[in-house]
């Protein structure tokens, strides 16, 4: 098993921002100390890759680039310098190898603490000027050559290993002969992917990143190379990536389990010992320190954006199946061992993210009423609060079959449900106290209606002071869910496990 990375604490320090007092001590010491003594202690950070990583289409390039963004935001503890230029390829045998360039040299003898190696993009091309992808079976191979040859600068550098950003073949103003380009190309994307993976693989300072969703298309310039939004965007990726230390992937070897794939992502089919209920546990390529985890209660794979960004940085996916028990005891039951076989077994963190759409929000809430000593947040999108809202329909829509089914799985009648305890109560409020709760709701949802559910619950959270964050969707019904973009939420969760 790999052993897991320890950056400096400086690092982990540096994604949160520093005190006025913390500001004026660092001037002080920048006063008392030669200068040249305090580069001595810099965390040298060296970027490799082509002109995406060189700055083409920031404005103006050296001052809007990722690489400097990056450094802007370390600060003066780490010295970031790129090496890289406009069509440079990671296979020895294209026609720009950046192992055969000056920029390769360079960065040999910068020695680097840390390399972050963001190549493949014109390895995809296949042309009458350029024949690249015809040696794409060199990839892993020249990959791993390529970082035992970095290495020699210094053995104990730590290697990030980063799949090419995506190519948005449908970004509008392209011309036609761009986007059928890029169509072509895209699609030689998850092979370079895949073998950067396996590279990766085979040495335990080296730590693979997918880059898929660290780029959106509207920050883009051409489909491919980022503006000043994209860059920034790019910056502060590399930046959570960096600033937090490496863990253990979850073993599932010896378990009962069937191995597939999920966006690229290892997934593990598992069946619960005792309930035999069915799960799923989805392994990032890079584990984040401590395990983090989210629990999704419900809708499988439905608006998977914070999934596939936690995933990206090192957090595990998982998943139970509670369909059709709208938060009751089995449910719980089901949950809670879940909770045990991935805790003890897995050895994830004992504190995950609970997620819950529309019906999962009566499990996520019920559970950490429950065991609020067992999550670290929670978020809730058009979540069910009040089962008699939702299927009851007191004003929202009646679904006859879901309500029947819900009654049963509470074992109770039409009538004792209309006193029955829901999440809206203010009693309930006391016992997510501390949690943080993110909600997301569409404002013009007619099917749960958020002055039925969500409206209360946060409104009960709020007045005993409890962390609650709501992000309004105006006009928008009960689909579609998520935030878009997804980062104030991401935002919200990361900065909820500090």
């Amino acid at each position: 098993m790999r052993k897991p990375l320890q950056y400096p604490k400086k690092i982990i320090d540096k994604h949160a921002k520093l005190t006025k007092y913390h500001r004026l001590m660092k001037l002080f010491l920048f006063f008392l100390f030669p200068f040249f003594e305090l580069q001595a202690n810099q965390v040298k950070i060296a970027i490799l890759g082509d002109s995406i990583s060189f700055g083409s289409g920031a404005t103006p390039i050296q001052a809007n680039r990722y690489s400097t963004k990056l450094g802007e935001f370390l600060e003066d503890d780490y010295l970031v310098k790129t090496f890289a230029a406009g069509g440079l390829c990671l296979l020895q045998k294209a026609d720009r190898p950046f192992l055969k360039t000056a920029h390769f040299t360079k960065a040999l003898n910068f020695k680097p603490d840390i390399a972050i190696i963001t190549l493949g993009t014109n390895d995809t091309c296949q042309n009458d000027k350029r024949k690249n992808w015809e040696h794409q079976g060199d990839l892993i191979t020249d990959a791993i050559s390529l970082i035992n040859k970095l290495r020699k600068g210094n053995s104990e550098m730590v290697i990030h290993l980063c799949s090419p950003t995506p190519m948005f073949p449908n970004q509008k103003g392209l011309k036609p002969g761009r986007q059928v380009d890029l169509k072509t190309r895209s699609k030689r994307l998850p092979a370079i992917h895949q073998a950067y993976k396996r590279a990766a693989a085979t040495d335990e300072k080296v730590y693979f990143h997918d880059l898929t969703r660290a780029l959106s298309s509207a920050n883009t310039t051409d489909g491919v190379h980022p503006n000043n939004k994209g860059h920034e965007q790019l910056a502060k990726h590399f930046l959570d990536l960096l600033s937090r230390n490496t863990g253990r992937r979850a073993n599932c070897s010896g378990s009962s389990h069937k191995e597939s794939s999920w966006n690229g992502f290892e997934m593990h089919n598992l069946k619960l010992p005792k309930s035999e209920a069915n799960a799923r546990l989805v392994i990032p390529h890079t584990a984040t320190k401590g395990q983090p985890w989210i629990w999704r209660a419900r809708f499988w794979g439905h608006q998977p954006a914070l999934d596939l960004a936690l995933l990206d940085r090192g957090y595990h996916l998982a998943f139970v199946d509670v369909g059709n028990l709208y938060g009751n005891k089995t449910a719980m039951a089901r949950g809670e061992e879940l909770y045990e076989v991935l805790t003890t077994q897995f050895q994830l963190s004992p504190k995950p993210i609970l997620e819950g759409m529309s019906r999962g929000g009566l499990f996520i809430f019920n559970f950490a009423a429950k065991h609020p000593d067992k999550v670290t947040a929670i978020y809730g999108d058009n979540p069910v609060c009040n089962f008699q809202s939702w299927p009851g329909g007191i004003n929202g829509k009646l679904s006859k079959v879901d309500y029947g089914r819900c009654l049963q799985a509470y074992g109770i009648t039409a009538t004792e449900a209309k006193t029955h305890s829901q999440i809206t109560h203010p009693d309930f409020a006391k016992k997510l106290q501390g949690i943080p709760v993110a909600i997301v709701i569409g404002t013009a949802d007619r099917v749960v209606p958020p002055a039925e559910n969500a409206n209360p619950l946060a409104s009960n959270l709020s007045k005993i002071n409890s962390p609650v964050k709501i992000w309004r969707k105006p006009g928008l019904g009960h689909h579609p869910h998520g935030l878009s973009p997804v980062e104030p939420l991401l935002r919200f969760l990361l900065e909820s496990q500090k």
